[in-house]
């Protein structure tokens, strides 16, 4: 009876295989399958998860003037707050300020914006997922503020 080696690569499984085929006992068969799936192992080639990129998607546009408090909800704790402000007609000068709350305890959570004067930024801003206020403490100026949720979304191939 001949011995079988175990082997460690491919060439040698494909080898392996053919002295296999040439037996016609059922045992033999099973061994060949085992074998042959052993082999695939050796030719797949797995390409890596693709990153998850994020989407920006906008929540709410608003505009005005004087304190206010705006009202929204986050579902992924991630969002772009876009402001800028103007003057107001016959004010030479004036205060922006933004900050974000807690809509469920009042807290605050982050000082997005300390203007003097005319201005316009970006503020990318992380945390839970939840109900958040904006509030607008602002005299002197108009004030536009856009708040955009960023989607997390994996591209397919």
């Amino acid at each position: 009876m001949r011995t079988i080696q175990r082997s460690t690569s491919c060439a040698d499984r494909l080898s392996l295989i053919s002295v296999l085929m040439t037996r016609r006992n059922l045992s033999w068969y099973v061994c060949v399958a085992t074998l042959v799936a052993l082999g695939v192992d050796c030719r797949r080639s797995t390409t890596p998860p693709r990153a998850p990129i994020g989407i920006p998607q906008q929540v709410g546009a608003w505009e005005g003037s004087g304190d206010h408090t705006i009202g929204f909800v986050s579902n992924s704790g991630k969002f772009r707050i876009r402001w800028a402000t103007r003057p107001e007609p016959g004010q030479p000068d004036g205060v922006f300020h933004l900050t974000v709350h807690s809509a469920v305890s009042g807290r605050p959570l982050q000082e997005v914006v300390d203007q003097r004067g005319v201005g316009e930024g970006t503020f990318n801003f992380e945390d839970d997922p939840r109900q958040y206020n904006l509030m607008v403490s602002s005299s002197g100026l108009l004030w536009s503020i856009v708040v955009d949720e960023i989607v997390l979304v994996t591209p397919s191939s």
